[in-house]
């Protein structure tokens, strides 16, 4: 049984690899390619991203908001323009178009916590220049193809933030492969962490020029003179992050080996909802999602969780996450994300993985019951 305080490593994925991390890490402080220029793993790295997402090209970044930024500049954003973006996501979505000088309008989220058409075209200007979408907590965002496809005929770039997506299949195809421009994260806290870090993922060879000129590599020419700032990720932290590229998909299918157990032994629990609901392991595997009937009982429930030594993200008041910490809401919000709690899916030996899931399950059931 698990003791009061007892954790689970949080976000130990990072850990799995570490020997060859070191192992590159010390080769690379060795041959003294430390920084951003004429090393190989920061080349290797984008390429392998630009591979693993089905895009032509990536560029990799010192951070996922310094992605988001440098990609919605590099699409022409600023003064004038309207960005939408999803009413769960990181804040700095919407910072970076606030950044530039561009109107941020909120799109609002379903049960899934992310919006679909239906909530995004209201919003739709002609000074609309970009839609943010978000697949968020590890899971693809509903409806991405049909989003993608109308955007297109709009002539609107999409953006797909993918911070938390690697290692996601979204409609047929790898988180990334829909906007016309994808932005990743390496942040601690990701499958693929190097600290801090992002990645740019596009197919405009022009596009993607003008994003690693400004995002400073003075190597890069430009057909005109540009501002240009200093973004790029070093190469020890692409070195950190390679190993993990290389374990993604078998890390990903660990992951949901787990996350499955624990979604068939909350199945049948009448006082929440699995989100999605059904009992198929969804996304990349990290996280099971949760409705609660009240925002009372989820912060009760997320309380009882982080007491007892398991990890879980609940959106409370002044959570980064929500648009209600942030300068602008959505004009008719659909739901209350404070209903919504996710547990997060720690790495562990097939022989442990029943016992969990079980424990898990009479914990929130006992919570529950205390909470009524």
């Amino acid at each position: 049984m698990r003791q009061e305080g007892q954790t689970t490593p949080l976000y130990q994925y990072s850990q799995l690899t570490a020997e060859r991390q070191n192992a590159i890490v010390g080769n690379g402080i060795l041959s003294g390619e430390i920084a951003t220029f004429d090393g190989k793993l920061l080349p290797e790295f984008e390429r392998r991203v630009a591979d693993l997402t089905g895009r032509a090209q990536a560029l990799a970044v010192d951070s996922g908001s310094s992605a988001l930024r440098l990609a919605m500049r590099g699409l022409g954003i600023g003064h004038g323009h309207e960005v939408i973006i999803p009413e769960v996501g990181w804040v700095s979505i919407g910072a970076a178009a606030d950044m530039l000088g561009a109107t941020v309008r909120v799109a609002p989220v379903t049960d899934t916590l992310t919006p679909t058409w239906d909530q995004i075209e209201p919003l739709i200007t002609p000074a609309t220049r970009a839609v943010v979408i978000a697949h968020l907590r590890g899971r693809p965002a509903l409806g991405t193809a049909e989003i993608a496809r109308r955007l297109r005929e709009w002539r609107i770039a999409l953006v797909e933030d993918c911070a938390q997506a690697w290692g996601v299949d979204v409609e047929g195809r790898p988180a990334g492969g829909w906007g016309t421009l994808a932005t990743f994260s390496t942040h601690t806290y990701k499958l693929v962490a190097s600290g801090e870090g992002g990645v740019i993922v596009g197919d405009e060879a022009d596009t993607v020029a003008l994003l690693r000129a400004i995002g400073g590599d003075t190597r890069q020419p430009t057909p005109r003179a540009v501002w240009r700032s200093k973004a790029r990720m070093t190469e020890l932290a692409a070195g950190l992050a390679l190993p993990q590229l290389d374990y993604l998909s078998t890390l990903v299918t660990e992951l949901r080996t787990l996350q499955q157990k624990v979604l068939e032994a909350l199945a049948d629990r009448p006082d929440l909802t699995l989100v999605p609901e059904g009992t198929t392991a969804v996304g990349n595997g990290t996280i099971v999602g949760l409705r609660l009937p009240s925002a009372a009982a989820a912060e009760q429930l997320a309380s009882a969780l982080f007491r007892t030594g398991y990890r879980s993200w609940w959106p409370g008041p002044g959570d980064l996450h929500t648009a209600a910490a942030w300068p602008v809401q959505a004009e008719h919000p659909l739901i209350d994300p404070r209903r919504y709690l996710d547990v997060q899916i720690p790495w562990l030996p097939v022989s442990e993985q029943h016992n969990w899931a079980a424990e898990l399950a009479a914990h929130i059931g006992r919570s529950l019951m205390d909470a009524r």
